[in-house]
């Protein structure tokens, strides 16, 4: 049961949202000095959905200005400026203990409830284009519109637990901060720090992927003109997620990007990568190759000698390379 401060949120009728589109299409910008009106429902849940496209402790200060351009865009279309989103962000996922306990506890219900939040933006972006508030003005930054997506799409992760139980170790001094500053209750503050951890190793996934040139680092194998989220190239940690700690789960350097046959390969210890960047095959994989001419085709012909990286890519770690050679490589 939705608790009632929340009611705003979760009842939206189209009716609703125009209203509130239309109050903010309305809206002046603020006098120098002056306090910005509140946030109204539609601006906050919108808000909720960069998540997975903006790291709001990333800017602040100095770097505002380097946020990413859909920040910037929205901050224009709501009258604001780009630190009061990144600002509400952080407050929506219970970063400020000053925040009001209204917003991580709509955040925390969000993640619980994730197709709740799916209808919400779709409704939203498709009440705006009645209004021919178009694209330029309200961009549909999660891209709804014009086919299916749900929550796993927008967050999706390849080798991350699918339970809470594993992903949650280590966590537990988060877990009872969060608690006891706004009093979500166990299930709810578990499900808010889950959906935190799930965001970060998706903007991870993302950043290796751009760090990779969105390219299979062993055979250059490369799907541009295919959907994002195609599945044909996995963002991987090179040092395995689960015995990672909380930095290196993070670490674009401990990130690899490859096509499926050659990331399982190296997942289970059939290639690794030498101090020079150098791909070697496992010995077991060696025979297979002599003796298995399909094995030959994706591991002899097509795979590279050394890791393909664009000329601007941050190389991968060295001791993430050496664990995976001690601990993860068959020899």
């Amino acid at each position: 049961m939705v608790e009632a401060v929340l009611q705003e949120y979760f009842d939206l009728s189209p009716q609703q949202i125009r209203k509130q589109l239309m109050d903010i299409v309305a809206r002046d910008l603020p006098m120098p000095g002056k306090r910005q009106v509140p946030f109204n429902a539609v601006e906050t849940l919108l808000c909720y959905g960069l998540f997975p496209l903006v790291d709001p402790h990333h800017y602040g200060g100095a770097n505002i200005e380097q946020v990413p351009a859909i920040v910037s865009m929205l901050a224009a279309f709501f009258r604001r400026t780009p630190g009061s989103i990144t600002s509400k962000m952080l407050n929506l996922d219970g970063s400020r203990q000053h925040s009001a306990r209204e917003e991580p506890l709509l955040f925390a219900y969000l993640a619980s409830q994730p197709g709740q939040f799916v209808a919400l933006y779709k409704q939203i972006m498709a009440v705006a284009r009645n209004l021919a508030l178009g694209e330029e003005i309200l961009p549909d930054f999660l891209h709804t519109l014009n086919r299916q997506v749900t929550e796993d799409e927008l967050l999706g992760q390849d080798d991350l637990p699918e339970g809470s139980g594993l992903l949650l170790s280590g966590a537990e001094q988060q877990i009872q901060v969060v608690e006891q500053v706004f009093g979500l209750g166990e299930l709810l503050t578990e499900k808010l720090v889950e959906r935190k951890i799930r965001l970060a190793q998706h903007r991870f996934a993302q950043e290796v992927l751009q760090n990779c040139g969105r390219a299979c680092v062993f055979c250059g194998f490369a799907p541009h003109t295919l959907p994002e989220r195609s599945g044909l190239l996995r963002a991987s940690h090179i040092k395995p997620w689960a015995v990672s700690n909380q930095h290196e789960r993070v670490d674009v350097y401990n990130g690899l990007v490859a096509c499926p046959l050659h990331d399982a390969a190296f997942d289970q210890g059939y290639l690794t990568v030498d101090d020079t960047y150098h791909i070697r095959q496992a010995t077991m994989l060696q025979e297979s190759i002599e003796h298995d001419y399909q094995v030959g085709l994706f591991f002899r012909d097509v795979l590279k000698i050394n890791l393909l990286l664009p000329p601007d890519a941050k190389m991968p770690a060295q001791t993430y390379l050496e664990y995976h050679r001690l601990n993860c490589f068959r020899e």
